[in-house]
This record gives C-alpha cells, sequence and structure tokens, in this order.
C-alpha cells in the first residue's frame, strides 16, 4: 500500500507502482479523503479530519490483507504519518513512513501544537504552496494550496501517533522512519522524537537520514523529482521487500 501525500493524489506514486508491480508486488495505491479532485482550487480538502485520515489508512490495511500473504505499509509526508499510525496499531506487517508530516517546519512541537491548535480555532484560510507560481504549481494533478484547518488535523494526526506511543511500542514486525536531512516541508526533529518514544518503550525500528536528495519535498514523484528513480526507489524497496 502507497499512500501518497497531501493535497496530492495516486498518481505522484505512478512510476514507483508501476516499477513494484512489475516485480510481483500486488500494489494499491488509495485517493485520500478529498483529494484528487479535478477542480484543484477545491475547498473541500479544507474538511478533512483526523478520524479521516486515520479511517483511511486503517481500511487500506484491511483491503491489502486481501491482496497478499504480507501487507507492507508506505506513505511520503501526510502517507508516511498514515503508515507510521499503522505501524504503531497494526495491521500491516511492515510500515515505512518517508519525511513523515508530525509537524511543521522549524518549530519545536509543544510550541508547534499550540499553533496548530490556534490555527484550528480561528477561521478556515486557503494557502498556496509557492506564492509565486500559485495555481501554476507542477504537477498539475495536485492542489496548488490547502486550508489551515486542514493542516491541523494533519499535524493532530500525527499527534494521536505520539499520545499511543506514549503508552506502547509499535506494533508491527518491521519499521523504518526514513527522513530527508534537508526536507524544507516537515519536520525532521519530529520524527526523530517519535522514534525516541518507541526506543523508550522497546520498540523494534529504523531511523533513517538520508543526506543525498536535496532541499526537496517530494522526493517520490518522477515527473518533478526524476533523481527518485536511481536515489530513492532503490531504498524504498529494499525497506518494502527484503
Amino acid at each position: 500500500m502507497l499512500f501518497h501525500g497531501l493535497t496530492n493524489c495516486p498518481q505522484q506514486y505512478e512510476t514507483f507502482a508501476r516499477l513494484l508491480h512489475a516485480q510481483g508486488q500486488n500494489v494499491y495505491v488509495p485517493r485520500l479523503p478529498y483529494h484528487g479532485y479535478a477542480d484543484r482550487m477545491t475547498a473541500a480538502i479544507g474538511k478533512i479530519t483526523v478520524a479521516d485520515i486515520q479511517g483511511a489508512a486503517a481500511d487500506a490495511a484491511r483491503l491489502g490483507q486481501g491482496l497478499g500473504a504480507h501487507v507492507n505499509a508506505h506513505g511520503l509526508s501526510l502517507g508516511g504519518t498514515m503508515a507510521l499510525w499503522l505501524a504503531q496499531t497494526g495491521g500491516v506487517d511492515n510500515a515505512v513512513g518517508l519525511a513523515p508530516f508530525l509537524m511543521v517546519p522549524f518549530i519545536p512541537r509543544a510550541p508547534g501544537m499550540l499553533l496548530m491548535h490556534a490555527l484550528h480555532a480561528l477561521p478556515d484560510r486557503f494557502m498556496w504552496w509557492d506564492p509565486r507560481r500559485r495555481e501554476r504549481m507542477v504537477p498539475l494533478y495536485a492542489y496548488p494550496g490547502f486550508w489551515t484547518h486542514c493542516l491541523a488535523q494533519c499535524v493532530f494526526s500525527g499527534a494521536s501517533i505520539f499520545a499511543a506511543a506514549g503508552r506502547t511500542a509499535p506494533s508491527v514486525p518491521r519499521c523504518t522512519i526514513a527522513i530527508n536531512a534537508q526536507d524544507p516541508a516537515v519536520n525532521n526533529g519530529a520524527a526523530r522524537a517519535l522514534a525516541a518514544r518507541w526506543g523508550d518503550r522497546g520498540g523494534q525500528y529504523r531511523l533513517e537520514s538520508w543526506n543525498d536528495l536535496g532541499r526537496v519535498h517530494d522526493v517520490i514523484d518522477s515527473s518533478t523529482y526524476p533523481a527518485a528513480v536511481g536515489l530513492v526507489y532503490p531504498r524504498l524497496i529494499a525497506l518494502l521487500t527484503s
């Protein structure tokens, strides 16, 4: 199972999914709630909730159990958070979260959570990912912006993993958190903090920091990041299939 990122759609994983399938894997790339609409400026994504995010992950895990003897979950960004939620709660045999969106960058978790609660309490606002390019941002199948309530819900989804990790270790036999050391869009400190919390509970996991990917967040979509084919895909295949 491959979970795409916030404001993107399953096409983000097209090249990688086809590569896995060619190697004999059954592959499922679900469309996340309110994502993938033809209207790229839709406000619907602002309605997404923690329950939507976690429900989509759990639904995919149940479907995946009918597609093979072993179920592997992987995702990028919000998709990475979903994979780690399954790592914490179960339903899969292996989880790989790449650049998980657990907190916005540059802000420590504690004040960051206060900021997210404030954003959620204030009126919902639309913001461009790239204020210079706006709707011209590529890829054209991804939304060019997000709503502040949606951003807060995504962070709250990650916070629920932290809460559960305070009680128990991950439920899966294998789990990897992989971070891009130069990622400009997520908080790598939050990923390390989650790994430390798992370690405190005796969890079996791997934490990998990839230092050669550049200042890029979407290191999966080969249409915007061609280097993914050589730099990222082989590593993910090894983590998912070995």
